[in-house]
């Protein structure tokens, strides 16, 4: 029998010991039954003792013992689009926030320098990242996406075709749980984009993209201008079923 291991991440500083065991049963027909074991240690290991039908009362105490950890760190927010395993995926909607650059001496004339930074309009995003891989879509619209949901290539310098973030230097959070997601959101957001990195088109704009993105700073459109997105040519429904080879 294959052994799978976990670990159990408390609440607080409080240490949690194994005192009961609950075995679940399904029938064919649907039914289901619940039976609670006393558990023993025996020679240093958890046993689990001979078991009793779970009480009404004692599914209700679990439930909200349960319920009282989920408080602490189960709920999920709007944001979250998917989880599984180490991936997270959420959603972070349009909004006016701050960008910054750093960009190449050649550029810096035509760019109006080679640091500038400011509060622009900037669209819907799609974040996924896990233990291998660190991505970022753009959507349309101010609606939290569905499986049918259009994707567009990230919009930002340091990122890739196939929307990979390129890292660089930024330190990235530890971890992909739903309290890391505003961390991650920092460590893009917040870092300095420095050069375009894609071989074709990174927005659709006369000039390319680094002339979209000086007349973002320059304040010239009060709405991002969503017809500037290139289509990835995928929607997030099928993202998720080609998760594994994300």
């Amino acid at each position: 029998m294959n052994e799978a291991e976990f670990s159990i991440h408390t609440p607080s500083e409080n240490v949690l010991t194994l005192d009961r065991a609950v075995l679940l049963y399904h029938g064919r027909s649907g039914g289901a039954l619940a039976t609670v074991h006393e558990v023993m240690t025996v020679d240093g290991a958890p046993v689990i003792g001979a078991g009793r039908a779970m009480t009404a009362q004692a599914a209700r105490e679990l439930a909200a013992a349960l319920l009282q950890r989920a408080a602490h760190g189960g709920f999920l927010p709007e944001t979250v689009l998917y989880t599984h395993g180490d991936v997270l995926l959420w959603w972070v909607p349009p909004a006016r926030r701050h960008i910054a650059f750093h960009v190449g001496e050649d550029h810096a004339e035509a760019f109006g320098g080679r640091e500038r930074g400011e509060v622009v309009p900037q669209p819907g995003l799609v974040f996924a990242a896990s233990s291998r891989t660190w991505r970022v879509w753009a959507v349309k619209g101010n609606r939290r996406p569905t499986p049918q949901t259009p994707l567009y290539q990230g919009p930002y310098f340091n990122v890739d075709a196939q929307c990979r973030i390129c890292q660089g230097n930024v330190p990235v959070p530890e971890g992909t749980t739903v309290e890391k997601i505003a961390a991650w959101n920092d460590a893009f957001l917040r870092s300095y984009f420095t050069h375009p990195n894609v071989t074709g088109k990174l927005v659709g704009y006369r000039g390319g993209s680094y002339a979209f993105w000086r007349d973002m700073l320059d304040q010239r459109f009060a709405k991002f201008p969503e017809r500037v997105l290139v289509d990835a040519k995928t929607t997030l429904g099928a993202l998720l079923g080609e998760r594994e080879s994300a």
